[in-house]
């Protein structure tokens, strides 16, 4: 069937198979289930709204609400709200249940969750008590050593990155696993001294490669398996490859840009696999690992029977529209970071370890009885409305009454509206998929926030284009100026830890500001669309994350093996 995006007007389908999981995933309450409608909204507006809920990277100094010890928060000082550091929100000194309010029939469900949000006090960032000197970090626990990371689990002396998995001595990557002494990385799974380099497998001792795997002391090699001592896929013994690598000085900042660029353009000339992915069964998008049934998803593993997912590293089963992070999380629709055993939720976010049967919830963190709609910040209790706590004959005679006001006022199975999130727009993930310049986000009647970097403590600031183009002439000094980035003009510092992992790897000091570099390796990533195109060698069609207009040689699955293999 197809339908017509309420706010963008982009067509898209509903399958009877995408019908028959609504079924499945629509709440039975007091024995009659609440079906829940095929969506209003194309799959990137759903995700807009979720996306737009979280603030990933910006962290600010402010003092806890409660014992008022400093704390590093994701909500920066001029926000209106009650802010905890994670031990007092977690702690027994306060209840979300003291919150709580009687549902109004005469105002919207959106309206009035928002002014319970407000008022709820609010976690600083995500961590756990586990974490050891890794205060600048949001949503990561077992971390040591560890500054502006995010998004991940099991870290050590790591900085500047974003989704990741036991990882050590890592620095400015995005989706790492198992990784160690990687620089500059995005996609790679069990690597070990890797540098400037995409989407591979049990590679080590290697800069600037793409999809390979199993290579060892290669650079600017692209679709090799288990090869090793070569250079833009061309093989030298172990003696001329090392003259070489010497000749290219990528110990310093001029050498990585040339070899950047001339890795860069040899890459094009070679064909690209129509989507990335191993150990798969019927399944389409891209970026996946041992997916069974799963469509239309991306960067994810171990999913079964799921659609529209997107970063679940730790595996699902029965969700649709989800974005992070799984680890045993069944029946889940429209929700966003949920995951550690949560079960049959519906538009929630951020609601785990052992959550069910919840919908429209937040930080609904400890499971306890389930049965939550509308709250925030409810630990261990159950059947709440609102925060306000009722018995179990209550709730079911009061939710289906709440439940059928939504339909009437059309919010019911849609996401928070993005008005809801305390973030600014440009605070948000959401400007990482859809950036939007301030204009736009103040017309649409969301926030925008403007940066303005203080740089405390320097000596002096210099442009980024002064800085010796050697690591090894970087004096120690530079630990105390703040240098300007040589895109935009933001001022950054280096950290003692991180410069002793660039003179540790032989790594120039980077010439651009932390959220430059990133948004450069978001553009590197690909769009999380499919289009129809065919294969450049046997012309079969294939769905592939490269659009019809884009240069590259594409090949189907057959091709691309048979071609590398």
């Amino acid at each position: 069937m197809h339908y017509v995006c309420s706010h963008c007007q982009a067509r898209y389908d509903v399958t009877e198979e995408d019908l028959a999981f609504y079924d499945k995933v629509s709440p039975t309450i007091g024995g009659k289930k609440h079906l829940i409608p095929p969506p209003i909204e194309c799959y990137d507006c759903r995700q807009l709204r979720r996306l737009a809920m979280r603030n990933e990277r910006n962290l600010y100094a402010r003092t806890c609400d409660l014992c008022a010890q400093h704390l590093i928060s994701i909500y920066s000082p001029e926000k209106k709200l009650t802010v905890y550091c994670p031990t007092c929100w977690w702690g027994d000194k306060w209840s979300a249940l003291n919150y709580g309010r009687e549902y109004d029939f005469s105002r919207s469900f959106f309206e009035q969750f928002k002014e319970l949000y407000s008022s709820v006090p609010k976690i600083s960032s995500f961590t756990m008590p586990d974490n050891i000197n890794s205060e600048y970090a949001h949503d990561g626990y077992r971390l040591k050593n560890c500054y502006l990371i995010f998004d991940g689990e099991q870290a050590q002396d790591s900085y500047y990155g974003e989704l990741y998995g036991l990882i050590r001595d890592c620095c400015d990557f995005l989706y790492l696993k198992d990784c160690e002494l990687c620089y500059e990385c995005m996609y790679c799974n069990k690597c070990f001294d890797l540098r400037y380099s995409r989407h591979c497998n049990n590679c080590s001792s290697s800069s600037f490669l793409l999809d390979c795997n199993s290579c060892k002391n290669c650079i600017g090699c692209t679709n090799l398996v288990q090869r090793e001592y070569c250079i833009f896929n061309e093989p030298y013994s172990r003696e001329e490859f090392e003259r070489l690598k010497n000749e290219m000085k990528l110990d310093t900042a001029s050498g990585v840009a040339a070899a950047r660029e001339k890795s860069e353009a040899f890459f094009r000339t070679q064909p690209r696999r129509a989507t990335r992915g191993y150990m798969n069964e019927d399944i389409s998008g891209d970026n996946l690992t041992e997916c069974k049934n799963t469509h239309d998803s991306f960067d994810c593993m171990g999913m079964r029977d799921c659609r529209y997912c997107t970063n679940c590293m730790m595996g699902c089963t029965d969700c649709y529209d989800l974005d992070a992070w799984g680890d045993r999380t069944t029946l889940a629709y429209n929700s966003a970071y949920i995951g550690a055993g949560a079960q049959q939720l519906l538009c929630c976010f951020y609601v785990a370890f052992g959550a069910a049967n919840m919908c429209y919830s937040i930080f609904c963190m400890q499971g306890g009885k389930g049965n939550l709609f509308g709250c925030d910040g409810v630990q261990k209790e159950g059947y709440c409305i609102l925060n306000k706590q009722y018995t179990k004959e209550e709730y079911e005679a009061l939710l289906p009454k709440v439940i059928e006001h939504m339909q009437r006022t059309g919010e019911w199975a849609q996401f928070f509206p993005i008005g809801t999130s305390p973030f600014a727009y440009n605070e948000t993930v959401a400007q990482d998929f859809s950036p939007l310049v301030k204009e736009e986000v103040l017309a649409r009647g969301w926030q925008w926030k403007d940066v303005k970097d203080d740089v405390h403590d320097v000596a002096k600031t210099i442009d980024a284009s002064q800085l010796p183009d050697a690591v090894q002439d970087i004096p120690d000094d530079i630990l105390q100026w703040a240098i300007r980035c040589e895109v935009s003009g933001r001022p950054y510092k280096i950290q003692k830890a991180e410069l002793e992992l660039y003179r540790r790897m032989g790594i120039p000091i980077p010439h651009k500001h932390f959220e430059v570099r990133h948004a450069e390796r978001i553009a590197l990533r690909s769009p999380r669309h499919l289009w129809d195109r065919v294969c450049a060698k046997c012309g079969k069609a294939i769905r592939t994350t490269y659009g019809p207009e884009r240069p590259e040689k594409v090949y189907c699955e057959e091709c691309y093996l048979e071609t590398v293999y």
